[in-house]
């Protein structure tokens, strides 16, 4: 088994929506898509993951040295930092380019609940970053006001807590904005951006019926339908 084709079982249970979507992704450019959901799921869910805000810290390091050992060649013998290793020697994205997806966390690891402001100042250093990311690795341009309306819509419904109403309510608010910022683009555009804004037109949906949810099923249709008529 490749390092990629770890990567991608793995993905499969970290971030079922992220699977689905890296999929439409052009061939050659897949396991690029691929590594950066996976590198993305696996970071966003530290915070989640530990109690002590000094462990979530020391694993936020922990990729943090990973990237600067990569830098000098060295991918500590894991599957992703083989995966990243490969995707920066194609020449589409640099290492540090991966940074604001780890520095972005540091503010989740703080204890109590945000607020709407809080978690919104998150999602504007994760989002976009990860969004320019995957439209770099498909070798595509979207405006900087697209990607920061997007990515950050995205990453805020990410964040949104079970009782959060009105940040889903906010995300409902970006993400629209942004599809139908993507479905004005002209039609060769909105082609070559489609396979990484696909997570952005089901995120709006998401926060659209939250916090009621929708079945995976549902969720697979409305991805094949955008793909199908490419747009949001």
């Amino acid at each position: 088994m490749s390092d990629f084709d770890t990567l991608r079982s793995e993905l499969r249970g970290l971030d079922g929506d992220l699977y689905l979507c890296h999929l439409f992704a052009p061939a050659p450019a897949r396991d690029a898509v691929l590594t950066l959901y996976h590198f993305y799921a696996d970071i966003g869910r530290i915070p989640s993951l530990v109690s002590d805000p000094m462990v979530g810290a020391i694993r936020l390091q922990w990729w943090r040295d990973l990237l600067s050992a990569l830098e000098a060649g060295e991918t500590r013998g894991t599957p992703i930092g083989e995966a990243l290793l490969e995707v920066a020697q194609q020449g589409q994205v640099s290492l540090s380019d991966f940074l604001p997806l780890i520095d972005g966390r540091d503010a989740a690891l703080e204890q109590g609940g945000r607020n709407l402001e809080e978690l919104e100042a998150e999602a504007k250093l994760v989002g976009p970053a990860w969004l320019k990311l995957a439209c770099q690795m498909i070798g595509a341009e979207a405006q900087a006001k697209l990607l920061q309306t997007a990515g950050t819509g995205f990453e805020l419904m990410r964040l949104v807590p079970a009782d959060g109403a009105a940040v889903a309510a906010r995300a409902h608010e970006l993400l629209t904005t942004a599809c139908a910022g993507f479905n004005q683009l002209p039609r060769a555009q909105r082609k070559a951006l489609l396979p990484v804004f696909l997570p952005i037109g089901l995120a709006r949906r998401q926060a659209k019926h939250f916090p009621q949810g929708k079945s995976l099923l549902r969720y697979q249709i409305s991805i094949m339908k955008m793909a199908f008529l490419g747009r949001l």
